[in-house]
């Protein structure tokens, strides 16, 4: 499917946008005629396959250990391969060409005999305060599977197609290790301006033309992360492509978790805990060959491969330029893929599973919750039979300061005359919501169970919170689905099937990972070892909380934005609060023709303790990504998006007029986090510390900005590439 969307943020008038975020009242438009090159996936019989479980797919090992000079300290080394490959991610498709990571050696393989390569392979399974080094090896071809817009800074004609860099997110590693947008190589020897890891890393006379050395420290506490593409001009490509994998680091306290509490054993071990893993796709349709006029420009083609929407519909958005092969505001998939695979089946203990949840869409928001199937109607859930609530242990920056109950429910939407569905984000009901790039540490307990099967289902709107019909799944007129995301088959109670010990966590049980909490009350609370912090754990609140006046701490005004690029098309950036020439508060993160508008603004000092008040004057949740740091958030408050705007000079600062009282984290959002959900017409005030990573060796400044270069950007990927991601440099 396309990316179309129906809301009034898709309008060109700014102005009504601001006026429709203010009084709440959303609506969307008719939605279009598909462009001629559209395609739909095939049908696909829902629950032919068993959810993919790590160990099928590849979990990385070590192949070596690397040392430093003057340094006590040894990194574990693993050699990771990019590459085309195939893979049959539904019985009723042929294999799909993908891109993506293969670890030279795997868990369950025998050394010398090669891995089998799977999509989403390369799960590396580290230890805190143990650091690896990664040599990962680019075998790309020159030609992408999924046609490339030349148009958008970064990938202009010339530069190579087969170009990628690693991004480790969430991880606290040296910028050089970070894989930014401008740290990418490619096999023929091409470099971005900001990769520099290979001299500091490894003797560059020693380094092939295809590879790149990376380290992570791990000086963190047990948390999922994961590693995906981020090259300038084509993340969204290669994520989409495939090029991502999990990162779990386990601790000593997470092991007592396990020893004490029962949370259910690590997967490494053979132990209940699932990663989750979701993504939508479109997969070309054989039944429905594209247009021979216009025939689909990437190199892959055929039925069952991947499909991207690469024609910028004017009918949808706006009146534009043809452009060909053009970027577009979102892409969401009508087939949804859990753990690589098409709507897979788990058959499951009657018993505690541990759920790690990643949203890995390319922009679809997620609300994942869990029902009965219907009796009636196999394959769908009965919505009067909720299954157990969940209970939400940790989130991206590790565990809560304590257990979180949350209840199975749908999302409390409102539908208009033209099909389309729009949310509250502040009272959005629902269940577990998720954005790109965030994750969640979750217990399903189906202890009692046994015998019953359980639909995993989703509702929420694409975009969130204001969504089009053309983008749900199923609707009136196109195939696919993207609400029914697996089944849970529980096996019947039997003598043969262990026990659980008993359930000691509660929503009174301390958790919290971190006691560096940047505010007074801490959100996050101490480590469980940290016997000497007395926090009082009566002052773990979901209230909004203050900006700390203590001394030293720099308060920064910054904005979420939408406009028309030089082509007219709609792109998303990132600002400050003050009017740019442009009529607006975006500025790029990279536009030569905009030097001044492209110099970093977000410049700080290592150990810098920082607020960001960040106002959302789009129509659009984003999910905002820091690297670097992790984040608390501190409170959101709605505000006039009118006044914001319209009563601003140019070259003036903005005033916030507030709206409202303002609001605290959710519950689920107690603790730290990297990927924050921003809503519209709200200002989402986040704490963060700002502290470079200790290392064995010394990190040079970057050629481009002289400093520790990272970024911060919206992670619904195609807004992140055109344009919304700014430099983070830390001097």
């Amino acid at each position: 499917m396309h990316a179309p969307t129906s809301t009034p943020h898709r309008r060109p008038l700014l102005g009504l946008l601001a006026a429709l975020l203010v009084s709440g009242q959303f609506a969307s438009v008719q939605a279009a005629t598909p462009p001629p090159t559209w395609q739909s996936s095939p049908v696909l019989t829902k629950f032919m396959t068993d959810l993919r479980m790590p160990g099928e797919i590849p979990v990385a090992l070590p192949d070596g250990t690397r040392t430093f000079a003057g340094s006590r300290l040894v990194a574990s080394h693993y050699t990771i391969d990019i590459n085309e490959f195939y893979d049959q991610l539904h019985p009723g498709m042929p294999p799909t060409t993908l891109w993506g990571y293969n670890p030279t050696l795997a868990l369950g393989v025998p050394p010398g005999v090669p891995v089998t390569q799977k999509h989403l392979g390369g799960i590396i399974i580290a230890q805190m305060g143990v650091p690896i080094q990664v040599t990962f090896r680019n075998n790309l071809p020159n030609k992408h599977i999924l046609p490339v817009d030349t148009s958008i800074q970064g990938a202009e004609p010339g530069i190579a197609e087969n170009r990628t860099a690693t991004h480790l997110h969430g991880g606290l590693v040296p910028w050089i290790s970070d894989g930014g947008p401008f740290s990418f190589w490619d096999p023929q020897g091409g470099k971005g301006v900001t990769f520099q890891s290979n001299g500091v890393l490894r003797p560059l006379e020693t380094v092939p033309a295809n590879e790149a050395e990376y380290y992570y420290p791990n000086n963190q506490t047990a948390r999922m992360m994961w590693y995906h593409d981020h090259a300038m001009g084509i993340t969204r490509l290669n994520a989409y492509a495939g090029i991502a994998s999990a990162y779990l680091v386990r601790d000593k306290y997470e092991a007592t978790l396990v020893k004490d509490f029962g949370l259910p054993k690590f997967v490494e071990n053979g132990g209940r805990e699932l990663p989750l893993v979701f993504q939508d796709k479109i997969f070309q349709n054989g039944n429905k060959p594209t247009d021979p006029d216009r025939p689909f420009p990437g190199s892959a083609v055929g039925e069952g491969n991947l499909w991207y929407p690469y024609e910028y519909d004017p009918t949808l958005w706006n009146d534009t330029t043809a452009l060909g092969v053009s970027v577009v505001p979102e892409a969401f998939g009508d087939t949804m893929l859990v753990n690589g695979a098409a709507y897979p089946k788990a058959s499951v203990d009657p018993r505690r599973y541990r759920l790690r949840i990643l949203n890995a869409c390319n922009a679809r928001v997620l609300n994942l919750a869990l029902y009965e199937e219907d009796a009636l109607n196999l394959g769908q859930p009965d919505f009067t039979k909720p299954g157990p609530a969940w209970t939400v242990i940790g989130t991206e920056g590790g565990f809560l300061a304590k257990p979180v109950v949350v209840p199975q429910a749908k999302l409390t939407t409102l539908v208009d005359s033209a099909g389309g569905r729009y949310v509250d984000p502040a009272a959005p009901g629902g269940s577990l919501i998720v954005a790109p790039g965030e994750r969640l540490d979750v217990v399903m307990n189906l202890n009692g169970k046994g015998g019953k099967s359980y639909i995993l289902y989703n509702d929420a709107p694409g975009p969130y919170p204001n969504g089009g019909p053309e983008n749900d799944y199923p609707s009136p007129t196109l195939i696919g689905d993207t609400s029914v995301l697996m089944r849970f088959e529980v096996k019947a109670d039997a003598k043969t099937i262990a026990k659980d010990t008993p359930w000691m966590l509660t929503p009174k049980t301390p958790l919290a990972a971190d006691g560096n909490s940047l505010i007074d009350p801490p959100l996050a609370g101490p480590s469980a070892t940290a016997a000497a912090n007395k926090l009082s754990w009566a002052s773990i609140t979901t209230k909004p909380l203050p900006i700390p006046t203590r001394k030293g701490v720099t308060v920064r005004q910054l904005t979420l934005n939408e406009a028309f690029d030089a082509n007219n098309r709609l792109i998303q950036m990132l600002g400050t609060n003050i009017k740019m020439p442009a009529g607006d508060f975006g500025r790029p993160y990279y536009d030569p023709k905009d030097p001044a508008g492209s110099i970093p603004t977000e410049v700080s000092t290592n150990n810098a303790v920082e607020v960001w008040q960040i106002a959302n004057l789009t129509g659009d949740t984003h999910p905002i990504h820091f690297h670097l740091s992790n984040v608390q958030i501190l409170s959101r408050q709605g505000f006039n998006a009118v006044t914001y705007g319209n009563t601003t000079a140019i070259g003036a600062a903005a005033t916030p007029t507030l709206m409202g009282p303002a609001r605290g984290p959710e519950a689920t959002e107690i603790g730290w986090k990297e990927t924050v959900k921003m809503h519209p017409g709200e200002i989402t005030t986040v704490i963060m510390k700002l502290a470079l990573p200790a290392v064995p060796f010394v990190v040079p400044a970057s050629k481009r900005t002289g400093g520790n270069e990272y970024v911060w950007h919206c992670h619904i990927l195609e807004h992140e590439e055109h344009d919304m991601m700014r430099t983070l440099v830390v001097k």
